[in-house]
């Protein structure tokens, strides 16, 4: 069984989990204040990175 992929907002400091098969660049967000982050995989660890920006000019 994998490890969970525990973050915590750093706007908040809510903890959350994030999916089994989350890849790094994705994007999202705290489930109670709705900050958004990229996510960075590097190899086994998982960190947030703040996103500036709007989502809909995200990969262009």
């Amino acid at each position: 069984m994998a490890a969970k992929l525990i973050v915590q907002c750093g706007v908040c400091g809510t903890e959350f989990e994030l999916p089994d098969d989350v890849m790094d660049g994705e994007i999202t967000s705290c489930p109670t204040c709705g900050a958004r982050y990229i996510v960075r995989v590097r190899g086994n660890s998982v960190s947030l990175e703040e996103f500036k920006g709007d989502v809909e000019d995200y990969g262009q």
